[in-house]
């Protein structure tokens, strides 16, 4: 590896640059968040549904979806792979959501009946630290208190009734995921417009 000598200045332009390049990629991929906003809010209301309708063994049914959304995720961002390259940022932010993946599979398919009324809140501090560090490393602030909302929630989940948790975790998926999304999708339609 090539030894440079950079100057303060230099080094910070080019970590700007690496972050800018980060956010860029993410604002560009504001549909994945709507995407998961969406499958997490019909799913989460679905179980809602069936619960209040007293289908208490079949109300995890929704959540095979779940599975099934992550392999579309993964083409569709194998497909975007070869338009381009990611960076160091892009990485970490990548692979800390392959890690979170792995763990909600996990907890949801194996630790669901062990876990029960608990499962819920745990799946919503997952993805609050997944978005804080998507927010963090690309410096998007939205992000980032879409993250805090999303770890509110999960700690407002520990005091409502178990069959009400599916209905915060559909609300909170839209106003945490959905919308930020839509917007990062929008901000960067516009910056590429200009």
């Amino acid at each position: 590896m090539e030894n440079l000598n950079l100057s303060p200045e230099k080094s910070f332009k080019l970590i700007n640059q690496i972050i800018n390049q980060a956010r860029n990629k993410f604002e560009e991929n504001g549909f994945i968040y709507m995407f998961w906003g969406l499958l997490m809010a019909i799913t989460s209301l679905s179980q809602f549904i069936l619960l209040k309708n007293e289908y208490y063994d079949i109300n995890w049914y929704p959540y095979i979806l779940m599975p099934i959304g992550s392999i579309y995720t993964g083409f569709y961002f194998s497909k975007r792979k070869g338009k381009s390259k990611q960076n160091l940022i892009s990485k970490i932010v990548s692979i800390t959501w392959i890690v979170l993946a792995f763990n909600l599979l996990i907890l949801g398919a194996v630790l669901g009946s062990y876990l029960k009324q608990n499962l819920i809140p745990i799946i919503l501090i997952l993805l609050a630290i997944g978005v804080i560090v998507s927010g963090t490393s690309v410096k998007s602030r939205l992000l980032i208190y879409s993250g805090i909302l999303i770890n509110i929630s999960a700690f407002v989940c520990f005091y409502i009734d178990w069959i009400y948790q599916p209905l915060l975790m559909s609300i909170v998926s839209i106003l945490a995921f959905f919308i930020p999304g839509l917007l990062l999708m929008i901000k960067y339609k516009k910056n590429s417009v200009q």
